[in-house]
């Protein structure tokens, strides 16, 4: 309401300005009037107009109101929890979905980052947070990032729609999320077809050498390969190892601020190690379904040459470490400066297995003990932070210590070492660390609103870590902890995972004073419903005993009930035991 004082018509640029409309409204006293708002785009005038003539009637915009929130609801219906958890109860069954679906998938912007692009090992992740929901989400975005592979293996690190725009860089994990994901895609859906779809290759020129990256708009080259093919080419291309027999650094893995570790083309990456080694075990299987039995031999040889020197190479005494600079220096050590332990590693060397169990279990102690505060409601990516070190690590070192990847909460890595809470059975742990991060729990006080100072609804993609702003949000909205704490908390916690698209394997890793929790889920018919109840009578973390289907027993194998999908458009009933 501006009363009588008209809208300014004020443009500017590099200020804090909004977009602002008003109407006259004349309501009679005692009286209701119904005034809609219509906001929409179109490509030209002509069809902006098009849409307003479209919807002048009350019917015409109850209906496309309708449209709308009937997508979400449906969307929602398929997938819901009920936990003792209420903060994970909200966010699952609606935030998270809608945060992940509409701002990175769909918008690719926000408040914080208002880009526009694809991210090649962005979108990816947050669409395979869809294979339980809607598998059909995550197979088009494999579709997608097929094709901004380069002829040479390497990809677009991100690039601009429709013309695609984008960089080419010597970033070493963006590549290998296109084998990974696609492989935990095939493996959950059954969807076999999915490596023999064809697709092209870019072509463009190649970095100089000492060239870090280039912006530029490549073309589709004559050659086509299929989605096999396309990850073949990028596992082949990643498998040059530096001095201490690890993945080479390039400039910067998943963390993009450790951009200068590996410029000079020696730095080497612990991390990349455990990824790599990840990557490689879910792909050996799919090189022998295929019959290419010698690349599943090399892969394989690499594999175990890979772990061997994690476990010489990467490790420090107490954790992993984070890297090796050009010159031999290592990241992420005890006897390290700054960045002596760094969350990222801890957690992959559990998820990817290469880690003996001692060595797993003393990892993760010396992140609980160095990097998780449950008093401020966060875990650090890293500690202590660079600021002084004689070494220049990249751009993370230009953060304050203590601000982003620099020693903040940097909500992505950390979900990593949740869900490897989860795989090693420490359920209890898993779940509170879980709702401790969701952004519901930083709103329970007065005083609590007040320092985290961002939405309650949507993950933040960070959280500072140095005084005086201990637990303030950074950005929020675009960031892909949303996917994976969606990921983390069904797949890891209540435990389910798609199996070839014909069966649910259900192993929760859930807190001991859960007594009970409920899954409803809808198969990809949208007939079928699987009404899930998992009990707890004695307060076990993890291991299935019992499972039923209709009341009838179940397998129940390596502590998980395998559940049968029946799609005859049917209500089913399980009853899952620990």
């Amino acid at each position: 309401v501006v009363g009588d004082r008209p809208l300014a018509g004020v443009e500017s640029e590099g200020s804090q300005t909004c977009a602002a409309l008003a109407a006259e409204l004349t309501a009679p006293a005692g009286k209701t009037i119904e005034y809609w708002i219509l906001l929409g785009e179109g490509e030209d005038r002509r069809e902006a107009e098009q849409f307003v003539d479209a919807h002048r009637s009350r019917e015409s915009i109850d209906a496309a109101y309708a449209e709308a929130t009937g997508f979400w609801t449906d969307l929602f219906d398929g997938f819901s929890i009920d936990t003792p958890s209420q903060p994970l109860n909200l966010m699952v069954n609606g935030w998270l979905p809608y945060q992940n679906l509409a701002c990175r998938i769909w918008g690719r912007s926000a408040y914080y980052q208002s880009g526009g692009a694809y991210g090649y090992r962005d979108q990816l992740q947050d669409s395979s947070a869809f294979t339980l929901l809607s598998p059909e989400i995550t197979r088009r975005q494999i579709l997608r990032h097929a094709e901004r592979q380069f002829v040479e293996g390497d990809v677009l690190h991100w690039w601009h729609p429709p013309v695609g725009a984008g960089i080419r860089t010597r970033f070493s994990d963006d590549l290998l999320w296109l084998p990974l994901l696609t492989a935990e895609y095939a493996e959950a859906t059954g969807d076999q077809q999915i490596w023999r779809e064809t697709r092209p290759y870019l072509q463009a020129p190649l970095l100089e050498p000492g060239q870090a990256e280039r912006f530029l708009i490549p073309e589709n080259s004559d050659e086509r390969g299929d989605v096999y093919e396309h990850c073949c080419r990028a596992i082949d291309r990643s498998l040059d190892v530096g001095a201490h027999g690890l993945p080479l650094m390039g400039t910067g893995d998943w963390n993009d601020g450790m951009n200068r570790i590996g410029q000079g083309g020696k730095g080497e990456s612990v991390w990349m190690g455990f990824f790599l080694s990840t990557i490689l075990q879910k792909f050996i299987p799919v090189c022998r379904r295929f019959e290419d039995h010698d690349r599943a031999n090399r892969y394989e040889q690499h594999r175990l040459q890979l772990e061997s020197a994690l476990n010489e190479g990467g490790w420090d005494g107490q954790w992993y470490r984070r890297a090796y600079y050009d010159d031999g220096a290592p990241v992420g050590s005890a006897r390290s400066e700054e960045c002596q332990i760094d969350a990222l590693a801890q957690a992959w060397a559990v998820l990817s297995g290469a880690a003996p169990a001692d060595r797993a279990e003393m990892a993760v102690q010396s992140v609980l003990e160095r990097l998780v505060s449950t008093e401020e409601r966060m875990i650090k990516l890293l500690d202590p932070p660079f600021h002084r070190c004689a070494h220049d690590p990249g751009y993370i070192k230009g953060y304050l210590p203590g601000v982003r990847e620099n020693g903040g909460q940097y909500t992505h890595g950390v979900l990593w070492f949740v869900r490897a809470l989860g795989e090693m059975g420490r359920g209890t742990l898993a779940c509170e660390l879980l709702e401790m991060l969701t952004p519901v729990r930083h709103g329970d006080s007065p005083e609590m609103v007040a320092k985290y100072q961002a939405e309650p609804y949507v993950v933040a993609a960070d959280v500072y870590g140095v005084e005086p702003h201990v637990g303030r949000a950074g950005w929020t909205w675009y960031t892909g902890s949303a996917g994976w704490m969606v990921r983390v908390a069904t797949e890891t916690l209540l435990g389910l995972k798609l199996d070839q698209g014909e069966r649910l394997r259900i192993a929760p890793a859930i807190a001991a004073d859960w007594p009970h929790c409920r899954v409803s889920y809808r198969l990809d018919d949208g007939r079928t419903r699987y009404e899930i109840s998992i009990a707890n009578p004695h307060r076990r973390e993890d291991g299935v005993t019992s499972a039923t289907l209709d009341g009838q027993p179940i397998e129940v194998v390596d502590g998980g009930g395998n559940v049968p999908l029946l799609r005859d458009g049917q209500l089913h009933t399980v009853e899952i035991t620990l």
